[in-house]
């Protein structure tokens, strides 16, 4: 037998799923203004974290020089009195410039396997 008020084979009413699927659209607007909110507070220590971070590697980068700067000095003093002041600037200039050329060995290697991975250039 069937009730005169509604259908008796179990399903819901039209007005009881209507509510459903409006409480369903609640629930994914909560969680997008959710995930919104939570993905802006993660930008906002982000760009703090960077803002750290780039002034503790500018501070790191002048010290290195003011380091670099202090170790030809040192071996300039250092190599004077025993090789006379031409020689030791010409060494000090020859381990410098030793040093630029293994920099640029190294940075043209890896600007040739970033080249290589990226735009999938043969060996």
């Amino acid at each position: 037998m069937s009730d005169e008020n509604g259908p008796d084979d179990g399903q819901k009413s039209p007005i009881a799923l209507t509510s459903e699927i409006e409480s369903l659209i609640a629930a994914v607007r909560a969680a997008i203004s959710s995930e919104v909110a939570f993905q802006r507070a993660r930008a906002v220590l982000a760009s703090k974290l960077a803002g750290r971070i780039a002034g503790l590697a500018a501070l790191a980068l002048a010290l290195v020089f003011f380091f670099l700067m202090a170790l030809v000095v040192g071996l300039l003093l250092a190599l004077a009195p025993l090789l006379g002041t031409w020689q030791a600037l010409g060494i000090v200039v020859a381990g410098l410039v030793l040093c630029l050329m293994l920099a640029v060995w190294g940075a043209m290697r890896g600007w040739k396997k970033l080249k290589r991975i990226l735009f999938g250039e043969g060996k």
